[in-house]
């Protein structure tokens, strides 16, 4: 009984100890979980080559990156989620800088229209 005991014990000390390792892969499904399949495809054909740890940009990486968004505080995420919305709205993203260097990176209005919807609406349910 000793023996088993001090076989259990330690392995529960372990594994509450590599606990916070593993909230990497709940984020990632958080992630998934937030966007959409047609928002997700916008996001990652037009926007996650500046918004994300892999963007040369660090104006675009100070402005949104995609990868932590699920994991903002939900005040925090609203405000966001708001300036995603603004930004279509007023047709500032992509930079019109990038656009002239790379034409494929310029939004459709469907594009547009998607991600603002999604922006808005998600917006409005996170304030119910």
């Amino acid at each position: 009984m000793k023996t088993l005991v001090s076989i259990i014990v330690p392995v529960m000390f372990i594994g509450f100890l590599l606990k916070p390792v593993f909230p990497v892969n709940q984020s990632v499904q958080k992630s998934e979980s937030i966007y959409p399949a047609e928002v997700k495809k916008v996001i990652d054909s037009k926007c996650y080559g500046c918004h994300s740890d892999q963007g040369k940009s660090i104006f675009a990486k100070n402005a949104i990156l995609w990868d932590s968004l699920p994991n903002l505080p939900k005040g925090d995420l609203i405000a966001k989620l708001d300036k995603i919305s603004t930004v279509l709205k007023k047709n500032k993203m992509p930079p019109e800088g990038a656009v002239k260097k790379n034409p494929g990176m310029a939004l459709s209005p469907e594009q547009i229209r998607i991600l603002q919807s999604w922006a808005e609406s998600s917006a409005d349910s996170l304030m119910k």
